[in-house]
């Protein structure tokens, strides 16, 4: 089958939903698909990709870049984020956002050079905008090639409903029952609701990840036991809440250190976290704030580190949507200590596979964790059992046969 994966995500590097879109054209790649990739974001000026459609070969995955050169913004702190840092210049954000809706007719032009050849049987779209997706599906249409779109969020996670990307994305929230032959959601809370809309035709995809063989991970040889959360500190995340599991740890004994690692720098929600941590003695102590860190010593700090924590907020945007980074961190091989909202706890069990925390007591959140820290293996063995776990759950490559097997029962008429 020949798959073409369009949307806006950079590839093969960026952050999360670009990790998705790599991650399962990767897996469908090694279960005997030919995949090509079409991103419409606008490359960073300075990323060192000199080619004419900002494309290549990765992996045995052809790509390309359909935005418009002149959308290239300067403002670009990391060249892997998929959305720039713009440093709140005008003309930078004007560039940005005009090159998204303008690589538009671009990508439709190579979607329809692809299918001319004969080289597409199958569109995967990751986008939410309306008017980037509408003549691309059209396009579909036109030509009898199932038309698949990957949801991982809902509409109301794109901002305030006074800016206009919110109402883009909430059009096409309401218009993809009719627009698609079927959708790939991150939850079964996102299936229930696409599927009272008219979307009868629905996979349910979590995280999708690499799981190789590995060996369980060496003992750290830290005195102390030291947590690690990854993160921009964003209102999901509960980053207060985070803290104060800290602070009552702290205060039952034995105290926990914990690194934060993330692009969260020159945020304002960067600044109060930090300023919180240097005004609380305890807090200044115990609390690392390292910000953004290359791969490899982002690999580093979580191989060094004991255990492994995300909390987040019981909201109704954060039950319908998943924490990609519980399958990284399960993969880590260390104990994880996670917030029970959403689907996280079907897929790993409390007390066995990862620690589920009480997004409404860090009390018992705190107890939770110094449960594990006191005891004698240090929580070894549920960092074991809950890498098993995410094999189970998260591996790409059954993702992407279940993806290819969903897809060939499709026909290119629509969701209902």
């Amino acid at each position: 089958m020949n798959v073409v994966m369009v949307g806006q995500f950079w590839f093969p590097r960026g952050s999360a939903n670009a990790c998705r879109v790599r991650n399962l054209a990767l897996g469908l790649r090694r279960k005997g698909a030919r995949v090509h990739v079409i991103t419409m974001v606008p490359r960073p000026a300075g990323s060192g990709d000199r080619s004419r459609h900002g494309g290549g070969d990765y992996e045995g995955i052809s790509y390309e870049c359909a935005a418009p050169l002149t959308a290239a913004v300067s403002g670009w702190r990391d060249a892997d984020r998929t959305v720039p840092r713009l440093r709140g210049r005008l003309r930078d954000k004007v560039r940005w956002f005009a090159g998204l809706y303008a690589a538009t007719p671009l990508a439709r032009r190579r979607l329809r050079d692809r299918i001319a050849r004969r080289q597409c049987d199958l569109v995967f779209v990751y986008d939410r905008s309306a008017l980037r997706m509408t003549p691309l599906v059209r396009l579909c249409r036109a030509s009898r090639v199932p038309c698949v779109l990957d949801v991982t969020e809902t509409s109301e996670q794109s901002g305030h409903g006074m800016g206009p990307l919110y109402w883009d994305y909430l059009a096409g929230a309401r218009l993809a029952p009719r627009l698609f032959d079927g959708l790939t959601v991150i939850t079964t809370g996102l299936e229930a609701l696409y599927r009272a809309r008219g979307c009868a035709r629905t996979l349910v995809l979590p995280a999708v990840e690499e799981w190789p063989p590995a060996s369980p991970p060496a003992p750290t040889g830290n005195a102390e036991f030291r947590l690690a959360y990854v993160g921009s500190l964003m209102p999901r995340d509960a980053p207060e809440s985070l803290l104060d599991i800290v602070r009552l740890v702290a205060a039952r004994g034995p105290a926990v250190p914990l690194d934060v690692i993330g692009h969260y720098e020159g945020t304002e929600r960067g600044r109060r976290f930090a300023e919180r941590c240097a005004a609380d003695p305890v807090l200044s102590r115990l609390v690392r704030c390292l910000g953004t860190l290359s791969d490899a010593r982002l690999a580093e700090r979580l191989a060094g580190a004991d255990g492994l924590v995300l909390t987040r907020r019981d909201a109704a945007t954060e039950v319908l949507s998943f924490p990609t980074r519980l399958a990284e961190y399960l993969r880590c091989g260390r104990p994880v200590f996670v917030s029970a909202v959403g689907d996280v706890p079907r897929y790993v069990r409390d007390g066995h596979e990862a620690v589920l925390l009480d997004p409404h007591d860090p009390g018992r959140s705190a107890s939770a964790i110094a449960g594990v820290v006191r005891s004698a293996d240090r929580g070894a063995a549920i960092g074991r059992a809950g890498r098993e776990a995410g094999a189970r759950a998260f591996d790409r490559d059954v993702h992407a046969a279940r993806l290819l097997e969903f897809a060939a029962g499709l026909g290119a008429g629509g969701a209902r």
